[in-house]
């Protein structure tokens, strides 16, 4: 429902975390300093005791510890609970919180690197941004207020009050508003995104990554590649790689290649991408290989299969475009001159010592 994807992509913006701040800096001077301490380091642990996962509540943690950490210092630093001094005591001990956050981000980052957790690793990622904006967004504004305070507070105080609560009402607004419409923009791109099982050698499923994400990190991840090499009458269809491919565009490869989707089997690969090329459901298909072809782009275990037709008349309905039959004698004249795709090149010597001489032997014999 959209009402509840609205409130699951507003419950889950990490800079959520700083409301207890904004509420803090309404509260302050308007009631007791210790009584909007208090209010506000309850707002900041709702998360914690309602149970959320701490990915999604760093920056609440982060509010609490800050919370807490300047109402111990404000009985010996701000005795008097002045509530201006007492807010800037509690903004510096949250900026000290966040830098403190953020020197520790390589043991948090390593530390959910050994978990197959993609989601825990995205709300730590966005808080990492968020911490990085506020912490800077805050030290300019303390150094801002500090410079108005030594030159000029004495005859503006109305200034002096603006800087001090309105200006940093203003720069928690302005991050909140911004990481919500970057969660949105990403959640309306990922609608449309390719999800890629990641995989091991031996093609268990270990979680999932966006396409577009696993191609920018090249060949970090492995993931589970359907080819099938079409042969009529011992010769092999082949047509140059779309230019969109990432590995060897404009190369000449079978007509069918596809990764296979998150949740998806290797029978509804083939499926789709048969359907996609010649707009057909059906082709006989026969496993005869697997292995893991890597390089400096990408990384993936290619599952080898291929459809020998054995009719002119099946073939010609299959309405192929864009490419034609090579013998054994033109590829073998051609290997190596660099028209050919690299994992095409791979497997040939495999195909001719097997299928091909096999559909060869069968084509001859009827």
């Amino acid at each position: 429902m959209p009402t509840d994807s609205f409130i699951n992509r507003v419950l889950s913006n990490p800079a959520l975390g700083l409301f207890p701040y904004l509420v803090f800096s309404i509260l302050i001077g308007q009631i007791a300093t210790l009584y909007a301490f208090a209010i506000a380091f309850g707002l900041s642990i709702i998360p914690l005791l309602l149970g959320r996962s701490k990915e999604l509540r760093i920056l609440f943690d982060i509010s609490a510890w800050s919370f807490f950490g300047a109402f111990l210092l404000l009985f010996v630093l701000v005795p008097d609970f002045q509530s201006q001094r007492s807010f800037m005591l509690a903004e510096v001990m949250l900026v000290v919180f966040l830098m403190i956050f953020r020197l520790s981000r390589k043991k948090l980052i390593k530390k959910l690197g050994k978990k197959r957790v993609g989601e825990k690793k995205f709300y730590l990622y966005e808080s990492l941004q968020v911490a990085f904006q506020l912490q800077y967004a805050l030290i300019f504004h303390l150094i801002l207020v500090l410079g108005f305070r030594v030159f000029f507070s004495v005859q503006y105080l109305l200034i002096d009050l603006v800087l001090v609560l309105n200006l940093f009402q203003v720069i928690l607004v302005v991050i909140i508003v911004l990481e919500s419409l970057r969660i949105r923009l990403l959640s309306k791109r990922l609608q449309g995104e390719e999800w890629l099982p990641v995989i091991n050698e031996s093609g268990v499923v270990q979680g999932r990554i966006a396409k577009s994400v696993s191609i920018s990190m090249k060949n970090k991840f492995l993931h589970p590649i359907v080819r099938i090499a079409l042969i009529y009458d011992g010769m092999l269809y082949l047509k140059e790689r779309d230019s969109s491919k990432l590995l060897d565009p404009g190369k000449l490869d079978y007509p069918f290649e596809t990764y296979m989707q998150y949740n998806h089997n290797i029978g509804e690969a083939i499926k789709n991408v048969v359907n996609k090329e010649v707009n057909c459901d059906v082709l006989p298909t026969r496993f005869i290989l697997k292995y893991v072809f890597e390089n400096e782009y990408t990384k993936r275990l290619v599952y080898l299969y291929v459809s020998a037709i054995r009719s002119e008349k099946a073939f010609e309905e299959l309405r192929l475009e864009d490419g034609k039959l090579w013998t054994i004698n033109q590829i073998e004249d051609n290997i190596g001159s660099n028209i050919f795709s690299e994992t095409f090149e791979l497997e040939f010597d495999y195909l001719k010592n097997t299928v091909l001489m096999c559909d060869i032997a069968i084509s001859g014999f009827e």
